[in-house]
């Protein structure tokens, strides 16, 4: 057996592997959707001051709309002379 060759001493090592891939599994799986949730959560809060914003003040938000698509509309202009 070769220094770098893993050390094989049966069916406990298999099933301890599996116990730990498992628990590795879930604890991921569980941290993920702890993301996601604070995600989520981020995006209904910018969602609502977006929605408080725009009522607010409707024309600067029509004239920011109004910008952003002037501004895109030069740079997708200019790219398509290259």
């Amino acid at each position: 057996m070769t220094p770098n060759q893993p050390q094989y001493s049966g069916p406990n090592d298999i099933r301890d592997f599996q116990e730990q891939s498992e628990e590795t599994l879930q604890s991921a799986k569980r941290q993920l959707n702890d993301v996601l949730d604070v995600v989520s959560e981020r995006a209904k809060e910018y969602g609502r001051y977006a929605d408080e914003t725009v009522q607010q003040n409707p024309w600067t938000s029509v004239g920011v709309g109004f910008g952003v698509g002037v501004v895109m509309g030069a740079l997708l202009m200019l790219a398509a002379k290259r």
